[in-house]
């Protein structure tokens, strides 16, 4: 297995299913032990990403099976399906700017969209807020019970778009077991993702839900919106900055993987 993406990828583990690992004269069989899903589920651990200089370095794992017994002239084909899953993050850096009401009213009102860079990751991220952001200090915002902060909206939109499914990283494996591995588990936190944006100095950024700079957005249909309260201190009406904006996604991610195989009898 290799990691093709921007970030390392953790907790990685590949379960074997389906019928080649069934019951019947024509299955598979463990070498030692019986064929229990833990058997059938091999650890990698942490998957390091590589550089534009060293790519990344496939890593190997290896469990034992005896195959079925065929009788001369015989050959059955098989597919060997693997269920992959594993602990990722993506990273999203942006500028955006805030600003004074009379500024903002001298520049004539603009509303941009922000260009998120993102890592390479199955999960991508968008600023849904145009920037600038106008600040008012007067009935215009909501004043913060402190009397000196505004709070304003500042959302973000999350997609899938990767060949798999993302989950929440609450239930990310953490063995080979069936309760470490818990695949029932994963299938109900599916397309959960966790956002966090980091504080700027003194502009802070509260999830509506968790009262904290860290939320979950639920996709849907590929896609999902999660918003912030941007804490932003009251200035002049000439304020105007430009906030280094970073945002992490963290989830867990799993995918499907096949390869073929025959098996053939001989004398």
């Amino acid at each position: 297995m290799v990691n093709d993406g921007g970030d390392d990828a953790t907790n990685v583990y590949a379960r074997l299913f389906n019928p080649p690992f069934g019951g019947g004269s024509q299955a598979f069989s463990a070498t030692s032990g019986s064929m229990s899903p833990q058997y059938r589920t091999l650890e990698y651990g942490e998957l390091q990403t590589g550089t534009d200089q060293t790519p990344a370095v496939p890593q190997t794992r290896q469990v034992d099976f005896t195959s079925p017994s065929l009788s001369p002239d015989r050959d059955i084909g098989y597919s060997f399906r693997s269920y992959i899953a594993y602990n990722y993050s993506t990273t999203g850096t942006a500028e955006v700017q805030i600003m004074g009401e009379d500024k903002y009213r001298d520049e004539g009102s603009p509303q941009n969209s922000v260009n998120l860079e993102n890592s390479r990751a199955p999960v991508q991220m968008e600023i849904r807020t145009p920037t600038p952001i106008p600040i008012y200090d007067d009935s215009g915002e909501e004043i913060l019970p402190s009397g000196n902060q505004v709070s304003k909206q500042f959302c973000a939109i999350v997609r899938n778009q990767g060949s798999g499914v993302p989950f929440s990283p609450s239930v990310v494996p953490t063995g080979t077991s069936e309760s470490d591995f818990n695949l029932t588990e994963i299938q109900g936190a599916e397309n959960s993702v966790n956002i966090t944006i980091r504080d700027i100095g003194s502009v802070r950024f509260n999830s509506t839900d968790e009262g904290n700079n860290t939320r979950s957005i639920e996709i849907h249909d590929g896609r999902g919106v999660g918003c912030f309260d941007m804490i932003v201190p009251v200035d002049t009406g000439t304020l105007q900055r430009t906030l280094p904006v970073r945002i992490d996604a963290n989830y867990g991610y799993r995918k499907t993987s096949s390869s073929n195989l025959r098996v053939e009898g001989r004398r």
